[in-house]
């Protein structure tokens, strides 16, 4: 990764020079298309190399303040593009140094003249400016620093660019050859002859101290022979220090393997002791269970014990019920059209009294009213109310023929309605048939299954009606159920000064009933069946 620190620490014309020995006018052009600094192709065709060098210095050091528009770019990150671009390009020179000690890379890379001379200037310079050490970057922005300089004062001094001895002696050997034609073939004045010998005798000094120069160079190249002499030593330990290294990789990841089986492994182990512990738990479950089971295989016998005496018994008892059966049928043929007989007289009294509550009867100087000496009473029953009140409370059923004896007493019975909802699944006729033989006159309806799937079946605006449309012919009016609902019909016949007495089961029954009706007869044990 570079240094962040680099654009704080490297000049803009250095950056410049360094990016124009590490690229080629090809890669120039692809990193200035790449990054988008010039968002023109033609323009970007148009432009030169210096131009396209100034670019892509001012793109990495980030110069918000340039007065090119296409060089402002809001997200900051083409520097990190051309930052990308410079390592892999210096790639081999980046793994070099990173092998290297810093008392190595301050000795082999104390002076740049033979980088510059090989070509390895930019990336070895490169490399050293993004290692991640501190010496070594530092190192490498003074070798940057002097070899700047030296070609700053070497342009001064008019001296030009670094060349071998050979290209020297062809420059000058082209000069002269030049000159001499020029000089034949044209009248050149005496001061322009005067500037070309001072431009070779320049020339010959800038010769001779190149010269000097490749001097040195050729001591530093004995040098650094025996330093690569050195070098090939190291990189041999090195290569052996690779193999050593890839077999502990190899190591490594075979312990990785292990490492991840075992992590494995105990995550497996984990999951088993919770489904052990789970196991446990259901076994004691199984173990209680088996116990009741045991419990209740006694009970069992017991119970098979005790059935087969039932069974002897009652096989005794069908034997005798059968004969019974056969008495009982022809008796109550006869108590069936005896009931008819009485019913239709019954109906007869009932319209001869409606007829007679109707009528004036005078006798002396005032009108009286036909009474009875018992209070007339009206049983109004809401079946599915008390059947269900008593199925979830109890589980059992109510004695309708024991609670119509226990509430109406010795007074004077004048109807007795029972309101049945039919359910079509639910055969109904032998309950109905028992309660019609017991004098309860049944009022039903068929339940209504609406739309959404959900049932209605209640009797409560039936009840209210009859019960109103009799007020007249009675003096007590006995509510069978606890349905808040009939609050209204309460009050209605106690403003009729007439008694309302509700039977019901307390804890189905609305306090707000209770405390209006005149009494209130809770059901028990004694009307359950």
């Amino acid at each position: 990764m570079p240094n962040p620190n680099l654009r704080l620490h490297i000049q803009r014309d250095q950056l410049t020079w360094l990016l124009d020995l590490l690229l080629d006018e090809r890669e120039i052009f692809q990193l200035s298309a790449s990054t988008g600094i010039v968002l023109d192709v033609d323009r970007l065709y148009a432009l030169s190399k210096r131009e396209l060098l100034v670019n892509l210095t001012d793109v990495f050091l980030d110069v918000v303040g340039t007065t090119k528009p296409e060089l402002r770019n809001p997200e900051a990150s083409v520097n990190t593009l051309v930052s990308q671009f410079l390592t892999e390009k210096a790639q081999a020179a980046i793994s070099r140094v990173g092998y290297m000690e810093i008392s190595e890379i301050e000795t082999f890379f104390k002076t740049s003249d033979v980088l510059i001379e090989g070509g390895d200037f930019g990336e070895i310079a490169w490399a050293l400016l993004t290692d991640q050490r501190t010496a070594v970057v530092e190192h490498g922005y003074k070798l940057l620093n002097t070899t700047y300089e030296s070609i700053e004062m070497a342009y001064t001094n008019g001296s030009g660019d670094f060349h071998s001895r050979d290209q020297l002696e062809r420059i000058d050997s082209q000069y002269a050859y030049d000159t001499e034609n020029e000089l034949q073939q044209s009248d050149v004045p005496i001061q322009e002859i005067e500037h070309l010998e001072r431009q070779l005798a320049d020339s010959k000094a800038n010769y001779t101290s190149l010269e000097q120069k490749h001097s040195r160079l050729d001591q530093q190249r004995a040098f650094l022979l025996e330093e690569n002499k050195g070098l090939k030593t190291k990189a041999e330990e090195n290569h052996g220090n690779e193999k050593r290294l890839k077999a502990l990789e190899q190591e490594n990841h075979i312990l990785r393997e292990q490492i991840a089986q075992y992590i494995e492994g105990t995550s497996e182990l984990q999951q088993l002791t919770e489904e052990r512990e789970h196991l446990l738990a259901e076994k004691e479950r199984m173990i209680e269970q088996l116990r009741k089971y045991e419990h209740i295989k006694s009970a069992k016998e017991t119970f098979t014990t005790d059935l087969k005496l039932v069974e002897e018994a009652v096989y005794k008892g069908y034997q005798g019920l059968e004969d019974f059966q056969t008495t009982l049928d022809s008796h109550f043929d006869v108590l069936e059209n005896c009931h008819q007989a009485a019913r239709g007289a019954l109906n007869q009294i009932r319209q001869t009294l409606d007829y007679l509550d109707t009528q004036e009867v005078h006798e002396g100087q005032g009108p009286y009213n036909l009474t009875t000496e018992q209070p007339r009473v009206g049983v109004f029953v809401d079946v599915q109310n008390m059947f269900y009140a008593a199925k979830d409370r109890f589980g059992r059923r109510v004695d309708y023929i024991k609670l119509l004896d226990l509430i109406v007493g010795p007074r004077y019975l004048m109807i007795a309605y029972a309101y049945v909802v039919q359910i079509p699944e639910i055969n109904q006729s032998s309950f109905l048939s028992l309660l019609e033989h017991n004098g309860y006159t049944i009022k039903s309806k068929d339940l209504r299954l609406r739309g959404d799937g959900s049932a209605k079946g209640d009797w409560d605006v039936g009840i209210a009606v009859d019960v109103v449309s009799m007020l007249g012919s009675l003096d007590v009016v006995i509510l069978a159920s606890g349905d808040g609902d009939f609050c209204p019909l309460a009050e209605l016949i106690k403003q009729q000064d007439k008694r309302v007495e509700v039977v019901a089961f307390e804890h189905n029954t609305s306090m707000d009933l209770q405390q209006i009706a005149d009494q209130f007869f809770p059901i028990g044990d004694e009307l359950l069946i």
